[in-house]
């Protein structure tokens, strides 16, 4: 495979001196639907099909709950719910290509050099229809739900990258950046008129029954010696049982219960000293281990 140099340079000036938005509420989350497409395309949520303008989007209200997604006659199921801290971020039904690119504003070549060089990585690209590769400070994403918590940037698609940013501090000369890009916004910056070779990312679309879904375990509640704590895990399970088929605010206030400090401190106070196989510790980290990650998100697939 071949290995090129990008073209794309970005070296920013620095001011020095002395995106999408969601709106949140009790029972619901506002997403921004995207299509990056030359095409608008049709997106049933529920029973309600959409209409999505071609290289736009639309704002879409998801009640806390349980949810389907549809999209060229393939379907998933995905949950809704509050974050544990503010998060925004957009739906991708096309599960077209997003890229995240870090850069950093500097007065100087060389600072930028050093600074960037973590960020670089080899990416797979074709040029004029042959796998290439190249070496861009980027990453690529293609989910159907793409979280800002999870991938932060500071740009999302519809806002520009400024020529220059202000920064605050005596002994601040650099600052860092990062830009979402739809992929034909971005291949623009690599792309010209004046050269022959032309860039392009590999699409690779999962079947929506290839997405990873996030269910609860199926726990022996029965193996848990200490009774405390096998009384405290079935309460906890009947309302994860409650999140997921209830809606709005009784769903999101049940997640909220959930993910709460009080209940971290009681489940981690007992049992101590009265389980000497640990056998109410791991079976609560079987929990930990399907469902802690999705906190700070507000879209998981699942069954």
């Amino acid at each position: 495979m071949k290995k090129i140099k990008s073209t794309l340079t970005l070296i920013c000036s620095l001011t020095l001196v002395g995106c999408f938005d969601s709106t949140f509420s009790n029972s619901s989350v506002d997403r921004w639907i995207d299509n990056p497409t030359v095409n608008e395309i049709k997106v049933t949520i529920d029973d309600k099909e959409l209409t999505i303008p071609a290289k736009s989007g639309i704002k879409y209200a998801f009640e806390y709950g349980k949810h389907t997604l549809t999209y060229n006659g393939d379907s998933l199921t995905f949950m809704a719910k509050p974050a544990i801290s503010n998060n925004t971020g957009f739906i991708n039904p096309t599960q077209s290509n997003y890229i995240l690119l870090t850069t950093y504003y500097t007065n100087s070549d060389e600072v930028y050099d050093q600074l960037i060089k973590p960020y670089l990585k080899l990416i797979p690209v074709s040029v004029n229809g042959v796998p290439a590769e190249m070496e861009l400070p980027v990453q690529i994403f293609n989910d159907v739900f793409i979280e800002k918590n999870s991938n932060s940037w500071d740009y999302s698609v519809d806002e520009e990258l400024p020529d220059s940013v202000t920064v605050r501090g005596e002994n601040q000369y650099q600052a860092q950046k990062r830009k979402m890009y739809r992929e034909d916004d971005f291949l623009d910056t690599i792309n010209s008129e004046d050269i022959d070779e032309k860039v392009s990312l590999p699409y690779t679309p999962k079947k929506f029954s290839e997405i990873k879904k996030h269910v609860l375990p199926t726990l022996d509640l029965d193996k848990i010696e200490c009774k405390e704590g096998r009384e405290f895990l079935e309460s906890q399970l009947k309302d994860w049982n409650k999140f997921f088929t209830t809606k709005g605010s009784e769903s999101g206030n049940t997640y909220k219960q959930l993910t709460s400090h009080e209940t971290f401190k009681k489940k981690h106070s007992l049992c101590s000293g009265q389980d000497p196989q640990n056998t109410y510790q791991f079976t609560t980290r079987e929990i930990e281990d399907a469902m802690d990650d999705l906190r700070q998100i507000n879209f998981f697939v699942t069954e």
